[in-house]
């Protein structure tokens, strides 16, 4: 029992972790609903929201760049609505190390990471181009 119980707590964590890099601060005036956040594509910003779900690794998924040396940094995809290969809001979340402030564009964070890790989470979220 206990090692399942330890198994459920594992696998729990290891699915919310990611959805950290948008969770909004909890308090007075935080929204209310899934966590969310803003995020990078093609240097163009947008927003979206997180379900905290690991989704099997099957089919194609587009990068999703997150920067553990940058606290204050947001994500960065690979590719966004219009592009000819946007996989619909699929992710795969890739570790870019090396990185100390904002990048808004893929191609900036594969020329400056001094390595990319695939943490093997995958996620599904929608994209909400800011305004």
């Amino acid at each position: 029992m206990t090692k399942i119980i330890l198994l459920i707590t594992a696998i729990a964590l290891f699915t919310l972790v990611p959805t950290a890099a948008f969770a909004h601060p909890g308090g007075p005036g935080s929204p209310v609903g899934p966590p969310g956040g803003a995020f990078w594509a093609n240097d163009v910003e947008y927003e979206s929201a997180v379900t905290p779900a690991h989704v099997p690794n099957k089919g194609p998924f587009d990068a999703f760049y997150v920067f553990p040396d940058c606290a204050t940094c947001a994500p960065v995809s690979e590719s966004a609505q219009g592009d000819t290969d946007y996989n619909g809001g699929r992710w795969a979340v890739i570790q870019a190390f090396g990185i100390e402030s904002q990048l808004t564009n893929a191609d900036d964070v594969v020329a400056s990471a001094t390595s990319l890790v695939d943490t093997g989470h995958r996620f599904v979220c929608p994209l909400i181009k800011k305004r």
